[in-house]
């Protein structure tokens, strides 16, 4: 599974698609002037707002359209590699987020040594990524991010992805 970029960078919407098999799975909508996203997979629709707790913190809190936490993001700023946890309703997953020729995200159920799910995401202009580095592409990052671990954790996704990751990955 990749993510790709629909839109340019000049428009007030960025479009991201998550493509697996020539077929997509996920399109996130992403406002940056309203910090919000619009994700939708099938019949499956989700708004949410993007939040930083802070600056320093590292930490971004997603809200649904009630204005109600439905989960966060917070990346370990003490791990060399760009990494970090992320809760979804009451459920905390880590992942890690590789670059090699291409960058990688990699989601893990509790244990590192084991991934539960990947998928490729897109580099900006300098062939980098940073979820610190820049305000607006860390939140880009992080909308892929959430939007990949909301997508897996559809019920009839879920099934099939545990199937999977059962069978070693």
């Amino acid at each position: 599974m990749n993510w790709e970029v629909i839109s340019n960078e000049r428009s007030s919407l960025q479009e991201y698609r998550l493509i697996d098999n020539n077929d997509c799975k996920v399109v996130i909508k992403y406002n940056p002037r309203h910090l919000s996203a619009r994700i939708t997979c099938g019949n499956h629709h989700r708004l949410v707002y993007l939040e930083s707790a802070g600056s320093l913190s590292g930490k971004t809190i997603f809200k649904n359209e009630y204005g109600m936490e439905v989960g966060n993001l917070l990346l370990d700023k003490f791990n060399p590699r760009e990494a970090g946890t992320i809760l979804i309703d009451t459920k905390k997953y880590l992942y890690q987020l590789h670059t090699n020729l291409s960058a990688e995200l990699v989601i893990y159920d509790t244990d590192l040594q084991k991934p539960f799910a990947s998928c490729s995401i897109p580099l900006n202009k300098t062939n980098s990524f940073s979820v610190l580095s820049t305000h607006s592409n860390s939140i880009d990052i992080n909308c892929c991010i959430w939007g990949f671990c909301w997508f897996l954790f559809l019920p009839a996704v879920k099934e099939n992805t545990l199937k999977l990751a059962s069978a070693d990955f």
